[in-house]
């Protein structure tokens, strides 16, 4: 057998902003489950929360954007607030929040962002929430499941 040698070309579409990878790339989190801005089914919708709440450090971020009192926070206090809260072993401090800022620029908000769940503005360093009644709904079942747990 032989593999088909045409390229699949990327192409950001503009009714969502989002752009669809190559298939066959294999890497992960390549292509988001389901781009929640587009009013995705139901069952992409659940897919987009589990694979979103998936991560621990993803649900602490959305744990502290959940409860937020500003619309927009700053990527400094949102990194401080995730280590103060649930933070992964040998971080901690100033140190521990710088670190997890630039983990937080470089992976998990463009993660949030791509599904619609937060606006990031890298320039700014800020964070906007947006939120998703049936996504909060997921985020406050799982807290309250990891609390029972402790």
């Amino acid at each position: 057998m032989s593999k088909d040698s045409t390229e699949t070309k990327s192409e950001t579409t503009p009714e969502t902003g989002t752009t669809d990878a190559d298939p066959g790339d294999t890497t992960p989190d390549a292509v988001p489950t389901a781009d929640l801005r587009t009013g995705a089914e139901p069952s992409e919708r659940l897919d987009a929360a589990f694979e979103l709440l998936a991560d621990p450090l993803r649900r602490e971020i959305l744990y502290h954007l959940a409860d937020a009192d500003e619309t927009s926070v700053e990527l400094s206090s949102l990194a401080e607030a995730v280590v103060r809260e649930g933070t992964p072993e040998g971080e901690s401090g100033a140190s521990g929040a710088r670190s997890l800022a630039v983990e937080l620029h470089h992976a998990h908000l463009p993660k949030l962002e791509s599904h619609g769940v937060v606006a990031y503005d890298p320039e700014r360093r800020t964070v906007r929430y947006r939120r998703r009644p049936w996504l909060d709904e997921w985020v406050e079942h799982v807290r309250r499941a990891e609390s029972e747990r402790r």
